[in-house]
């Protein structure tokens, strides 16, 4: 019954939004009394979702997400034509993005940039205040536009160029902030994937060869930046027909955490393992 394009479509239509911030649904809900009710002035009322900067950059993201994974689906010859891979492609691409976790196809049967690809979305996750996970478009807005100004700085030492954000300027403080968490998020990947594969016997990974190119290594990865990420599916083992099963008790409480740190964001968590803070309350 879900093998309908129909149906796919519509749960993209709602994956999409979700991802979106809630606050600008506000701003188009939220009519003034006695408003004019003409078409143009519907029209108007969007403004604020598709005059927003990280709404424009999130939607972008996916639109071209979705054709690099079409032009390589077909040039891997997965898919017969256009319209197949582009539906699948990209259905996967907003479900991973929005962290959603929907899968319509075993992209464990892709080519690696397509699986890379994928693993790459789930870091970048939705827009801020919305029900995503992952790192936030914005805070990549930022991350990026820092290393911008930074490489400027290296050519033009004297030249001041503030930071602006929707039309507003970013102070340092807010720019270190960001360039920590990327930092935190970046530890916390490499430490874990590391941990991970360490405690995890190899056996089992010799033995899932039904999985095609799976590897303990990239598996592990895989499945920390899922936890990470609030994502769901990953690769290898953790394919959208798989689950985490394959995974030891250790490993298992280890990915359990990671889901608590980036559900509840990772400041809110780490403050509680530093012994300042339960000194000072």
């Amino acid at each position: 019954h879900f093998d309908s394009i129909v149906v796919e479509l519509t749960i993209v239509l709602f994956m999409v939004a979700a991802g979106t911030n809630f606050s600008l649904y506000y701003l188009v809900l939220h009519r003034s009394p006695g408003a004019r009710q003409d078409s143009k002035w519907r029209l108007s009322r969007l403004a604020p979702i598709y005059r927003d900067p990280e709404f424009r950059v999130y939607f972008g993201v996916l639109v071209a997400t979705s054709i690099l994974l079409t032009a390589d689906l077909l040039w891997s010859h997965v898919y017969p034509n256009i319209t197949v891979a582009f539906r699948h492609a990209g259905f996967m691409a907003v479900s991973i993005m929005t962290t959603t976790g929907f899968g319509t196809e075993d992209f464990n049967e892709w080519s690696d940039f397509s699986r890379g690809l994928l693993l790459l979305l789930m870091f970048v996750g939705g827009c801020s205040g919305s029900t995503g996970g992952g790192i936030k478009v914005i805070r990549f807005m930022l991350f990026f536009q820092t290393i911008r100004l930074e490489i400027e700085q290296a050519y033009r030492p004297h030249v001041v160029r503030p930071l602006k954000v929707f039309g507003v300027k970013v102070d340092n403080s807010l720019r270190h902030g960001v360039v920590v968490y990327f930092s935190i998020v970046l530890f916390l990947f490499a430490s874990s994937w590391m941990t991970l594969a360490a405690i995890e016997p190899n056996d089992q990974w010799e033995a899932a060869q039904e999985y095609g190119d799976s590897t303990k290594l990239i598996d592990c990865a895989s499945a920390v930046a899922s936890s990470l990420n609030n994502i769901g599916p990953g690769l290898g083992v953790l394919g959208p027909h798989s689950n985490y099963s394959e995974f030891s008790p250790q490993g298992k409480f280890l990915l359990t955490m990671l889901m608590l740190l980036g559900r509840l964001e990772l400041f809110a968590i780490l403050v509680l393992f530093v012994p300042t803070f339960w000194r000072s309350h």
